[in-house]
């Protein structure tokens, strides 16, 4: 078989490009080679094959819509009688025309990467698509214009929840469990060793994860009860909605907080088991920022409004959540158990 792969990268994603193309392989080898692990192959046939033997390890296709012999929707509709729809897809085009978005939608395709190829814009959607999130060096610069972007964001937000009858203390209590969680993080999982800006930046995030219900008119009244989801897509757009808005700060030395922030907005209510939304992304392709987010949204709300902040009580709450077993990975749900003392001891700490 004719299939070409590279050495692992820092993100350990294994992404197949499927491309009858040898210049677009070319073109997004370079693009994806710093940080994919990159397998290709030139049709349709030798993908089937390659997926079917390693789909297990496979965390997103790149797939061109027009090619001889079987083309790309050709190649998902025989996927999809094998039973093979977890794996996120991108089809390849030049032009997203009505009846390939159409045909897209019922094979649940996750995006299009339009040619000529934009690179930032590749890597922005597999990053995004694929839980992947860079940690850089943040200067004295960064902090202090990333800060001020908080401020204000944090202002407007708080005038909108004054504005519906709510307070800041559920999102003040997930940022302070972030702390704990992010801090147990750095202790047990071998090389995430994140410096205080970053712990800083991540869980001030957290605050913002429900923000794209200000600019979703559709909720009655423009408010929504916490976990009250009603399935409507009116509330399930707050989640791209919130992303689209912090967005909007194009700042390169704000650029670490808008993108773990808008990551955290997108996906918070994702699960592990790939039934969340709006997604519906599996496993680890979910950033573990994302998971601690939605972890800590949920068990704040449970374990909050108990009179007593005890162990007991803790434990009572982490047994419930510990059975919805494909709310998010074990690794995640451990750091929550693991942290146990530093949360009771936090809550009774507020009272």
């Amino acid at each position: 078989m004719n299939v070409k792969g590279n050495e692992v990268k820092k993100h350990d994603k294994k992404i197949l490009v499927v491309d009858d193309s040898e210049i677009d392989r070319q073109v997004l080898r370079s693009v994806l080679g710093e940080d994919f692990d990159m397998i290709e192959t030139d049709n349709g046939y030798k993908a089937l094959e390659y997926i079917m033997k390693d789909k297990e390890n496979l965390d997103a296709i790149l797939l061109d819509v027009s090619m001889p012999v079987i083309d790309g929707f050709g190649v998902l509709k025989l996927l999809r009688e094998k039973k093979v729809d977890t794996i996120p897809v991108f089809m390849i085009t030049a032009e997203a025309t009505k009846d390939s978005v159409e045909k897209a939608a019922k094979y649940k395709v996750s995006e299009f990467i339009r040619k000529p190829f934009d690179r930032e814009e590749i890597l922005k959607r597999l990053h995004s698509k694929l839980g992947v999130l860079s940690t850089p060096k943040l200067t004295e610069e960064d902090m202090a214009e990333t800060r001020r972007f908080i401020a204000d964001l944090e202002a407007i937000y708080d005038r909108h929840l004054r504005h519906i009858g709510e307070d800041n203390s559920h999102c003040v209590r997930m940022v302070d469990l972030m702390k704990i969680l992010l801090g147990k993080l750095t202790i047990n999982v071998k090389g995430e060793k994140l410096e205080r800006d970053q712990i800083e930046i991540i869980s001030k995030a957290a605050y913002f994860c429900d923000i794209g219900n200000m600019v979703t008119p559709n909720l009655p009244g423009f408010r929504k009860i916490k976990n009250d989801d009603d399935g409507s897509d009116a509330y399930q757009n707050h989640t791209t909605n919130g992303a689209a808005l912090v967005r909007l700060n194009f700042s390169e030395k704000c650029r670490y907080f808008v993108q773990v922030c808008a990551d955290m907005c997108s996906h918070h209510h994702e699960r592990y088991d790939g039934t969340g939304y709006p997604h519906r992304i599996a496993g680890s392709n979910n950033s573990v920022y994302a998971q601690m987010c939605g972890l800590v949204d949920r068990f704040d709300t449970m374990f909050f409004k108990y009179r007593e902040h005890n162990e007991l009580q803790f434990s009572f709450v982490f047994g419930e959540m510990a059975q919805d077993a494909g709310a998010v990975s074990q690794d995640v749900l451990k750091l929550l158990e693991d942290s146990k003392f530093n949360i009771v001891m936090y809550y009774n700490a507020r009272k």
